[in-house]
C-alpha cells in the first residue's frame, strides 16, 4: 500500500510476515525501523495499525489512522477505503458508533459499489437502532456480493434485525430468486 525503500524492504517483509502469522507483538518489535525512516513511515504506520487492531489497542490505532489520513498517495481512493474501514472497526470497539457510521457513510459515498462498506454500515446502523437504514444497507451489500448474505445470517451485529420480516426475507433469498 505504501512504498518502502529497498534498504528496508526485508524489514517490511518480516513485519508483514509476523502480521500474517497473527503475531502482532513480534511485528511491533520491528516497526520502529520503518517509523523512524521518513520514506518508510507511512508503511510503518499502516503495519502498526494492523498490529494494534489485532491486539485490541484501538485508541492507539485511531491515532495512527489520523496521521495516515494526512498523506497523499497515488491510489488515494483505495487508501481512504482502507482507512475508513479500519477506523470504523476501531470506533465500534471504542463504543463510538456515530463516528463508525460516519466513516462508512464516507466510504460508500466515495465508492457506492463497496459491498463491505454497505455491509459494515448496515451493521453499525443496526447496533445504533436504525433498523430501516440498516436493512437497506445490508440489502445493497448482499446485492453487490452474494456471499455477504451468509455472513449476515450469523452476524451478531445484525441480531436486532432478525425479527424484521424484511430481514428474514433477505436472508431467505438465493441467487437467481431475487
Amino acid at each position: 500500500m505504501f512504498p518502502v525503500p529497498p534498504s528496508l524492504r526485508r524489514t517490511a517483509d518480516e513485519i508483514d510476515g509476523w502480521l500474517e502469522l497473527k503475531c502482532p507483538d513480534r511485528a511491533l518489535t520491528r516497526i520502529s525501523d520503518l517509523l523512524d525512516a521518513p520514506d518508510a513511515r507511512h508503511a510503518g504506520l499502516a503495519m502498526r495499525v494492523r498490529a494494534l487492531t489485532s491486539l485490541g489497542r484501538h485508541d492507539e490505532a485511531i491515532a495512527d489512522i489520523a496521521e495516515l489520513r494526512q498523506t497523499e498517495q497515488p491510489d488515494f481512493a483505495k487508501l481512504h477505503d482502507w482507512l475508513d474501514l479500519c477506523e470504523a472497526w476501531c470506533r465500534k470497539r471504542t463504543h463510538d458508533l456515530q463516528t463508525a457510521i460516519r466513516c462508512m457513510e464516507e466510504l460508500v459515498a466515495r465508492n457506492p459499489k463497496s459491498a463491505i462498506g454497505h455491509y459494515n454500515l448496515g451493521c453499525y446502523l443496526a447496533l445504533a437502532g436504525q433498523r430501516d437504514r440498516a436493512i437497506d444497507e445490508v440489502t445493497l451489500a448482499c446485492g453487490l456480493t452474494e456471499e455477504l448474505r451468509e455472513h449476515a445470517r450469523e452476524e451478531p451485529d445484525l441480531d436486532g434485525l432478525r425479527n424484521d420480516s424484511r430481514f428474514r426475507d433477505l436472508m431467505q433469498k438465493r441467487r437467481g430468486f431475487r
